[in-house]
């Protein structure tokens, strides 16, 4: 017993929070973008951050259920450690930053900020006086014998899937990892033929002073082009087809401001680093 709650009722109570908290999250998010989003970390219908603020915040918090005021106070402060402690484990087993609050007012390290702190805080208050009461009753619906092949099912299945996750994770951030020395490579050699471009205009004998900025720049374009097409972009192409970024897309769909990190520990922009090399997840950049 866990201040006079079973192992059971815990963990019967983290999976149907984890559950509720996918709902909403793939709801608020799909009408937001107007398309379905699977909002979780994981593959399958859980959002664990939520089924463990809530059943930390319910366990430590019951005997001050009477005092609306300290469940707000001491369920921020629960429920945001909670989200600074998984988001520091996901960083460290996937290398990769899920997401970002670092564009939120009084954010600490980008990881948890205030709004969404006072968001947790709302959300106890919420939980003790409607949420956990027809959790508890979802419950006792389920008889215990029934109830505990339900949880070895879940543990199982949410183990294997978590280990997917990881697994592709870091996957992903090694081809990102490549892709991203790739593009510094092409970047500081885009700079070394703007450098030599303009001394040749100006050192020419035949100095054009009329010559249009626009001219330089299709140069460099086309410059930029040959470089996009050498070996080494063709053989990172192939990487890509035998390893694509397809078990990624729904990821990247649900944390549009995920980075991930690379080995000099410079956070990099996803999207951003995707974007400017053209490569779609899912499917590699069709070659002209």
């Amino acid at each position: 017993m866990i201040l006079g709650l079973t192992p059971y009722f815990i963990l019967m109570n983290f999976y149907i929070f984890s559950f509720f908290g996918w709902i909403y999250e793939c709801t608020f998010v799909s009408i937001r973008d107007h398309k379905f989003i699977n909002r979780g970390v994981l593959t399958g219908p859980l959002l664990p951050l939520y089924g463990t603020g809530a059943t930390l915040v319910y366990v430590m918090l019951l005997p001050f259920e009477p005092h609306p005021s300290l469940v707000f106070i001491l369920g921020m402060v629960i429920a945001t450690t909670a989200e600074y402690i998984a988001a520091l484990v996901l960083e460290k087993l996937t290398h990769a930053k899920w997401w970002d609050y670092s564009n939120e007012p009084y954010n600490f390290q980008g990881r948890v900020a205030l709004i969404p702190s006072m968001f947790w805080g709302f959300l106890s208050i919420f939980l003790f006086d409607f949420l956990e009461p027809f959790v508890i009753k979802i419950i006792n619906l389920i008889p215990e014998k029934e109830g505990k092949y339900l949880l070895s099912a879940a543990l199982v299945l949410s183990a294997a899937d978590l280990i997917y996750t990881v697994f592709t994770t870091i996957n992903f951030s090694k081809q990102l990892e490549t892709l991203y020395n790739f593009r510094s490579e092409i970047e500081n050699q885009l700079q070394d033929i703007r450098f030599k471009t303009l001394n040749e205009i100006i050192s020419s004998k035949n100095i054009n002073f009329n010559i249009k900025k626009e001219t330089i720049y299709q140069k460099l374009a086309s410059l930029k082009d040959a470089l996009g097409t050498d070996a080494r972009l063709i053989q990172i192409e192939e990487r890509l087809k035998k390893r694509p970024f397809t078990g990624n897309r729904r990821i990247l769909d649900a944390f549009p401001t995920m980075k991930f990190v690379s080995k000099n520990k410079k956070l990099i922009d996803v999207r951003e680093l995707l974007t400017s090399l053209d490569i779609k997840t899912g499917k590699n950049k069709d070659r002209k």
